[in-house]
């Protein structure tokens, strides 16, 4: 995508109570802005060994400590750019509340996580509500007096929250589990048939 088709695409707005989604169309900008900054979402911070040394008796074993900013190289100096850059597209999508959440985060990984868990809950809870998904899909039925439409959007949009969550169906379960759900009054064959002409 060119530059300029870009900058027409606006950064998706972020809405806390439509997080995955928001999630999901944020890591689509991020992604073509530049494919690059998903690497960024991992931690980046350049770090310089220090070998084992003593203190008297005692040994110090290594250790990795952050690196002086004047000492990184070409590719962390850039590095250290795209997270900074990315940062920012992250904070012009929040509101005035949810920006000052993030804005203490010294990384684009730190906020993403601190948005994750404030959106979503730990890992913990994530699997919870993945779990409760999984048990509303394989309970799932038509409702009484509910038409073929309503049935079907209301599937539809499970179908959808489970994708959020990392959850996926083969499409031929997905016709059949459809199928399963509909009351007699909605079944094909129930349906009146058109006489022959």
């Amino acid at each position: 995508m060119s530059s300029q088709k870009l900058s027409s695409i606006k950064i998706p707005p972020f809405n806390k109570e439509h997080y995955n989604l928001w999630k999901k169309k944020m890591l689509f900008f991020i992604k073509a802005s530049n494919p690059m900054y998903l690497d960024i979402l991992s931690p980046f911070i350049p770090m310089i060994e220090i070998g084992e040394t003593t203190n008297g008796t005692e040994i110090v074993p290594v250790k990795h400590v952050p690196k002086d900013p004047s000492k990184y190289t070409d590719s962390e100096k850039e590095k250290v750019a795209l997270d900074g850059h990315l940062q920012l597209i992250i904070c012009e999508s929040m509101d005035f509340n949810m920006y000052g959440t993030v804005a203490h985060c010294t990384s684009t990984k730190k906020m993403w996580d601190l948005i994750e868990v404030l959106c979503e809950g730990t890992t913990e809870v994530r699997k919870n509500k993945k779990q409760i998904l999984v048990s509303q899909y394989e309970a799932f039925m038509a409702q009484p007096k509910e038409g073929i439409t309503e049935v079907f959007e209301r599937f539809n949009k499970l179908i959808n929250e489970l994708k959020l969550y990392d959850k996926h169906y083969e499409t031929e379960d997905l016709n059949m589990k459809f199928l399963l759900t509909l009351p007699d009054h909605l079944e094909p064959e129930s349906l009146p048939l058109k006489k022959e002409i």
